[in-house]
């Protein structure tokens, strides 16, 4: 929204990097006020300074904390076991790990194309650009509000399932429109990015939450590396709408509507504990593994047999 903002009083473009950059760094000291994360603190044996900030927390929301929040014997058993080091290859340890990864990535890169065409194509719609760029930044507002409301009451997997059916329905839809009703398509564009949007938002802490605390920080920035893959291609789904018009936006809407499927295949994570290791990440939704049934035998406990059960 300030981007079209100082460009329209602002046509020299080295005084426009200046004022677009004077924001960013007026940011940098917000460095010292963000708390560090007190499970990662926990596993790397930090332990005064995570029981700080879980007292900050407590002050803050008003909450009277306990006067003793880790008990001295469990710290001392944490103290004496052996850090477990972890790599990159560890997101594939298991096939149902590896499934996880490999269905993120594509999670994060498609939808990242999407936000990313939608964003760069706004200066070839009808209508004066400066106001089409505006609205593209203005959808965005509402569209991260809906996020954070759905994120708090509705299941992960279904909603951003949902937004991604929403964003990439209505940009199909755009091809049926007549080419005189500029202001439709434009309205449709708008409300594509805002399902777009949503669900991009929506993947840190969808993602943060499948992932255990010593591969967290990897995962996420495995699938956000896949995301800049994504705004590295979206400009030739711009270009194509050097051929026709509408092959962008058919493009984009039929992504947005696969991942928006793919999606569904994900282990919920809404109201579940965090996973503290690998062994205890869920299992895909479509397949369960597990032995064959017995009387008192749950079928998950072993991966050798492979069970349908969507």
């Amino acid at each position: 929204m300030v981007l079209p903002l100082f460009a329209y009083f602002i046509r020299d473009w080295r005084m426009l990097l200046l004022a677009l950059t004077l924001p960013g760094v007026l940011c940098v000291p917000l460095w010292w006020f963000i708390p560090e994360s007190p499970r990662w603190l926990i596993s790397q044996r930090r332990f005064e300074e995570a029981e700080q900030i879980i007292q900050k927390a407590a002050k803050m929301n008003n909450v009277v904390a306990p006067a003793v929040i880790f008990d001295p014997l469990e710290l001392q058993e944490l103290n004496s076991l052996k850090q477990q080091k972890v790599f990159i290859l560890d997101l594939f340890k298991t096939r149902n790990i590896a499934t996880i990864t490999v269905m993120s990535v594509m999670l994060w890169m498609l939808t990242s194309v999407g936000y990313f065409a939608l964003s760069l194509n706004v200066p070839n719609l009808h209508g004066d650009v400066y106001l089409n760029c505006f609205l593209s930044g203005l959808i965005e507002v509402p569209a991260y509000f809906t996020a954070w409301l759905l994120l708090r009451t509705l299941p992960r997997r279904y909603i951003i399932a949902g937004v991604l059916f929403w964003g990439g329905g209505v940009l199909l839809l755009i091809q049926v429109v007549p080419e005189d009703y500029s202001f439709l398509s434009i309205a449709l564009v708008m409300l594509g990015k805002f399902g777009v949007t949503s669900a991009f938002s929506m993947l840190y802490v969808f993602t943060a939450e499948l992932y255990p605390t010593l591969v967290r920080n990897m995962a996420v920035g495995i699938t956000s590396m896949a995301s800049r893959v994504g705004s590295i291609i979206a400009p030739y789904f711009v270009y194509l709408g050097a051929y026709n018009r509408l092959l962008p936006y058919i493009l984009m809407g039929s992504l947005t509507v696969l991942i928006g499927i793919i999606t569904l295949f994900f282990p919920e994570s809404f109201g579940v504990a965090l996973p503290e290791n690998l062994d205890q990440m869920q299992k895909v939704r479509g397949f369960r593994c597990g032995k064959k049934p017995a009387a008192s035998v749950d079928r998950e406990e072993n991966p050798k047999v492979l069970i349908t059960a969507f």
